[in-house]
């Protein structure tokens, strides 16, 4: 059972991440977009990762509008020892659609257990 000081401390958590997002419906995962745990290989940065989140947001030339990918950047690997290249770490990205290569001939990644290699847990 939570005592009164963290019943307290969440109320005030709530109440400040209710103060900053918008008012409404939580917006739903778009359509369209890739599955959740896909292998995805951003364009600009030439690395392997796996989507996260999808969502909505600017509008293209043809007044559609453009998904954006929230992805989980996985480290450079070291060719000879097949270990993460020092000081390389994992990086979260947000890519318009037009701007991923996803590999679709594997099946998408469980993010449960990611999570639970890197020592978290994930919130979607």
């Amino acid at each position: 059972m939570k005592n009164k000081k963290d019943l307290d401390l969440l109320q005030r958590l709530k109440e400040a991440f209710e103060s900053v997002l918008p008012e409404g419906l939580p917006e739903k995962y778009p359509e369209n977009a890739l599955p959740i745990g896909t292998y995805v290989s951003p364009t600009r940065l030439k690395r392997l990762g796996v989507i996260t989140d999808a969502f909505y947001g600017d509008l293209d030339a043809d007044n559609k509008k453009i998904i954006i990918y929230t992805i989980l950047i996985f480290p450079k690997l070291n060719p000879l020892t097949r270990m993460p290249k020092e000081n390389d770490q994992y990086y979260v990205t947000n890519e318009y659609e037009y701007e991923i290569i996803a590999y679709l001939m594997m099946n998408p990644m469980d993010l449960s257990s990611l999570m639970g290699d890197l020592g978290g847990r994930m919130i979607l």
